[in-house]
């Protein structure tokens, strides 16, 4: 671990060395592991992360040491309401055909059907005519049926009320809902794309644990009719490739599956559903070359994010955050971090220059005016996936407690592995502003909220992402950085960690939809809350250790 990061200059690695002394603080060993529920500093367990509202928590222990270093508890932060099942409310079972028409029309008109692999769009028409014109006690009618008032589900969602019929999301959902036990016992294409969309929709309503039962319906169904298989291992591929085929639906549903599923269990810790080992992860050839953001094209493969990137969250799940990975040795955990690290190194150095990511203090991503809105995004979402993953990887380190194993002193390696999730946490604060001037960019919002453009779905995909995954960013930077001030009051750059941390809540407010519902309001509200808790911790223990406190 005693290297230099590429991409993190000599300056800057001096300076960082200098930042984090060789530190020793009790350790309650009877303190259970949380999984990717807990964080840790130094050995020292914190406090978790509440998977229903993903606002993060601090342990007794985790504020009896706040209290040591800064005099003061932390304060308790309100409560959002649980998530109550919507009531079913009208008569009606099928939105109008001419409605579920015009979301189809948009749907298959618009980059959304690049970006998400919702419906089999082969299929899709045989499914509406069966849902509308077939028996209603036979089971492939109900999940036709339950399969498209999911697809409307999304719609509205999405792109609003397109036809003068108003229907609610919620109630389309409710109503598929109801419709789960003919879904559970017909594993079929249908039944995938149901599960799919409402894993989907619960992500981005804020019920990630609904989320996590609809995904896992979705991955086993789809894994029993072969879709965690490349295609071309299961036999010689058509001379005439058709990228909407039936079972080319089925594999990008498979990685919709597999990219919710590595991101839910980082958000909210539950446990991995996919097995990679029993899974074929070959990635299409030519696979997100980021200058096919330029032009949409049939084929394209732009599923939110970096499947690469999805790959290596995977492996950090099964190496450093999950039960198994809490029992191995410290070693082995240091072998670990080394082994991501170089693996996301290699990610890196595979972006073209002008894309790719930098830990060099001085380092701001670059937008350009001439990118559509689409590449914009992607570039922005990658930077901000590469400083959370390395943050996180190297955070792991903070659960070594014996620093000094078979007569080798490890101090050297952990405080290496603090010193970049360190940076990776400053690069991700650093950079926040770029993501307001994205969303505040003009056209941005009036994009989003008329979907009137070629690249809405990608934007409208960009606010949803700000709302219930970018946030995760800013929460886990603020955290490390927060912790580093705790025990370096003193450090000459504290003052600028703690303005760093000082404009994140104003960045957050800036990141605001012009209209919000309750529930993300409240969230967002409680995020801004707790970055200020930790902003007035952070100035008590520069006071107390200043004033000999």
């Amino acid at each position: 671990m005693n290297r230099l990061q590429p991409g993190l200059d000599p300056a800057t690695s001096s300076m960082l060395e200098t930042e984090l002394g060789y530190m020793n603080f009790p350790v309650n060993h009877d303190i259970p592991h949380l999984g990717l529920g807990g964080f840790y500093f130094n050995g020292i367990h914190l406090g978790g992360i509440s998977s229903h509202q993903g606002i993060p928590f601090f342990s007794r222990q985790g504020e009896e040491w706040i209290l040591a270093h800064t005099g003061s508890k932390p304060a308790s932060l309100p409560s959002c309401p649980a998530n109550a099942p919507t009531q079913i409310t009208g008569t009606w079972e099928l939105p109008s055909r001419r409605v579920v028409d015009t979301y189809l029309s948009a749907f298959t008109t618009s980059t959304k059907r690049y970006v998400f692999p919702i419906i089999d769009e082969a299929s899709f028409p045989d499914v509406i005519e069966k849902a509308y014109n077939g028996h209603p006690d036979q089971p492939d009618v109900l999940c036709a049926r339950a399969c498209v008032l999911a697809f409307t589900c999304i719609g509205v969602h999405m792109d609003g009320q397109l036809d003068m019929q108003q229907i609610e999301a919620d109630q389309c959902a409710a109503r598929a809902r109801r419709l789960m036990p003919a879904i559970l016992s017909s594993p079929c294409s249908e039944s995938i794309q149901v599960c799919t969309m409402l894993c989907m929709y619960k992500i981005f309503t804020g019920n990630v644990a609904a989320a996590a039962t609809y995904l896992s319906v979705a991955y086993r169904f789809a894994s029993m009719l072969g879709a965690h298989l490349d295609p071309a291992s299961l036999g010689p591929t058509p001379a005439q490739y058709n990228p909407y085929s039936s079972q080319s639906y089925l594999r990008r549903a498979f990685w919709h599956c597999y990219m919710y599923d590595k991101d839910i269990c980082l958000r909210a810790g539950y446990p991995s559903i996919i097995n990679d080992d029993h899974c074929d992860l070959s990635l299409p050839p030519n696979y997100k070359e980021i200058d096919d953001f330029n032009s949409f094209k049939d084929g394209a493969d732009l599923i939110p994010g970096d499947m690469r990137l999805t790959i290596i969250k995977s492996n950090m799940i099964r190496h450093l955050y999950c039960a198994k990975a809490f029992r191995t040795s410290e070693v082995d955990l240091l072998k670990h971090i080394r082994e991501l690290d170089a693996e996301l190194e290699s990610w890196r150095i595979s972006i073209a220059p002008e894309y790719r990511p930098s830990l060099v203090s001085s380092y701001r991503m670059q937008l350009e005016s001439d990118w559509n809105k689409a590449k914009q995004c992607h570039v922005l979402v990658i930077h901000f996936e590469y400083y959370f993953l390395l943050s996180l990887i190297h955070s792991a380190s903070g659960r070594c407690r014996i620093l000094e194993s078979d007569g080798v002193d490890h101090r050297a390696n952990v405080n290496s592995c603090q010193h970049l999730a360190l940076q990776a946490s400053r690069s991700t604060l650093a950079n926040l502003p770029v993501v307001s001037q994205v969303l505040n960019s003009g056209d941005f919002w009036y994009v989003v909220l008329t979907s009137g453009s070629r690249s809405s779905s990608y934007c409208t995909f960009a606010y949803l992402f700000v709302l219930r995954y970018f946030i995760q960013y800013p929460m886990s930077a603020s955290l490390t950085i927060f912790c580093n001030i705790l025990t370096s009051p003193l450090n000459s750059r504290a003052g600028e960690d703690l303005e760093l941390l000082q404009r994140v809540p104003r960045l957050i407010r800036d990141m605001h939809a012009p209209t919000l519902g309750p529930g993300d309001g409240m969230r967002l509200g409680l995020v801004e809350q707790f970055v200020e808790e930790l902003l007035r911790l952070g100035r008590c223990a520069v006071q107390k250790t200043t004033v000999g406190g």
